[in-house]
């Protein structure tokens, strides 16, 4: 199966509106905008911070995308026209252009609904999803500029409105991806549409808006100064790359959709806790009505895939299946499921190597997080391990900011390191980043930890079940008014 390595080149999100979100991520996550790409269907933004690459896509007009399969593309050196080499000259500039809603006319949701994945052979990972079901939006297709060239295609998967475009880069040297234009602090021109013929090709040049480009670029300039500085303090990145993907299946989903993903893109399943079985994975019941099951693309040595400065542990491609129970139909899961309409990504976490300090930076730059209640710190629920991990003296900064700390029950050890120093791992969630209860962030730091902080979930049922008998004993006490 080496030949289907896979690993994570960018996410793309669809929204109604970009501006919001745009800014969030480089205010608040401190992403740089590096690219844009606008057609007569879409508008596309590139963010990246570290190895993590956001593409945010806005659908320009109501209709629906029909699905095209081209020959080889050429894009000129300035990333600004294009033309399509068929029978006929035609033109096509919507070779990178994919929805969320593909099957409506116009946009009905905000949704993270594509990992685009590098992979080493297009064709082949293609031709399998084919085999199992999956809908080919792109046929394998060839686009170069003076950087090289890409070989890509555009597939569905089995999970709801999920799909994945898939690239074959080996050859090519640019910033992203062909038909992008790269932003730098001089692309401020002028707005502009034209169409003229050239060399006896029909092409397109489409430039944005100026002052949305130069408000972006201005604002990415400021928040990597703040940025630097940030990284001096703590000593490293804020963040360097996106540590796994976390998406919503629905009840008794989980084994064929895993089963689909390890055909077809050669992952593997990962055991996370001693407690999970391998038929039924980590089932959470009490209060969460959840199970869990994880996968990984385990890297194989002589194929030598890598995503630029990354290193093999942040180059790897993870992904956790959450599914529902029957019978707790107000679970978080179908909170997701209802709210998103289908099955989907529920979020993406960020790695960080420094999590006080980058939590607090993000939460100073008006990103909202959830907050545990008090007694998720207390003695019985997670006092003891934030104490055998050294953090005690963090406590109150902890609570503050909302980190939960888990030592889990790591299949791969004793839950120690070589040294005998105690693996754990850090996280924090954001709220709900669209206006729907659907996607959201997670910022981890893993110190040695493997797993995803399956603790923590019970920890959080169990503090907050704790808080409310609590707040009830509260209110029991005091004195009635009248």
């Amino acid at each position: 199966m080496c030949e289907m390595c896979s690993i994570l080149h960018h996410v793309e999100i669809c929204v109604r509106e970009e501006k919001r979100l745009i800014s969030l991520l480089i205010r608040g996550f401190g992403f740089t905008i590096i690219g844009q790409r606008l057609t007569p269907l879409a508008l596309k933004w590139v963010l990246k911070h570290g190895s993590a690459i956001f593409v945010i896509t806005k659908r320009q007009k109501d209709c629906k995308l029909q699905d095209k399969s081209t020959d080889d593309l050429h894009v000129n050196p300035h990333h600004e026209k294009e033309c399509v080499h068929s029978n006929g000259d035609t033109t096509d500039p919507e070779h990178w252009t994919v929805f969320c809603c593909q099957d409506q006319t116009s946009h009905a949701i905000d949704s993270v609904f594509n990992a685009a994945l590098e992979v080493k052979d297009v064709d082949e990972v293609t031709r399998r999803v084919k085999e199992r079901g999956g809908h080919v939006l792109r046929e394998p297709t060839n686009i170069n500029d003076s950087h090289g060239q890409v070989r890509y295609s555009i597939v569905t998967s089995c999970l709801g409105n999920v799909v994945h475009t898939l690239i074959d880069k080996k050859n090519y040297s640019g910033e992203f991806l062909p038909g992008f234009r790269i932003l730098g602090t001089n692309n401020c021109e002028s707005s502009l549409v034209n169409s003229k013929s050239e060399n006896g090709c029909h092409t397109k040049e489409f430039v944005s808006n100026p002052c949305d480009i130069r408000s972006y670029l201005e604002e990415s300039t400021r928040n990597g100064e703040v940025l630097e500085e940030t990284a001096t303090q703590v000593g490293g990145p804020v963040f360097t790359h996106v540590d796994h993907i976390a998406c919503v299946c629905e009840v008794g989903k989980s084994k064929e959709l895993m089963a689909w993903y390890e055909y077809c893109f050669g992952m593997k399943r990962f055991m996370t806790n001693r407690e999970e079985s391998e038929e039924e994975g980590l089932v959470l019941g009490e209060e969460i009505g959840m199970r869990l099951k994880a996968m990984e693309y385990w890297r194989c040595a002589e194929v030598g895939l890598a995503v630029p400065s990354a290193t093999l542990e942040d180059s790897e491609l993870k992904m956790v299946i959450a599914e529902p129970l029957s019978g707790f139909e107000n679970s978080q899961i179908n909170t997701f499921l209802n709210a998103h309409k289908g099955p989907g990504i529920q979020h993406i976490a960020l790695h960080t190597p420094s999590m006080a300090p980058t939590v607090k930076y993000v939460s100073q730059q008006g990103v909202v997080f959830r907050k545990a209640p008090p007694t998720y710190y207390q003695k019985g629920v997670k006092l003891e391990e934030i104490t055998a991990t050294g953090h005690e003296v963090e406590l109150d900064l902890f609570q503050e900011l909302g980190i939960l700390l888990d030592t889990e029950d790591d299949i791969f050890s004793d839950m120690k390191d070589g040294q005998g120093k105690q693996r754990y791992l850090m996280q924090v969630f954001t709220t709900p980043i669209f206006q729907e209860d659907t996607f959201f962030m997670e910022v981890i730091q893993r110190c040695g930890a493997r797993g995803f902080g399956v603790g923590n979930i019970s920890a959080l049922a169990r503090s907050i079940i704790l808080y409310q008998q609590q707040q009830q004993q509260n209110k029991l006490r005091s004195p009635s008014t009248t």
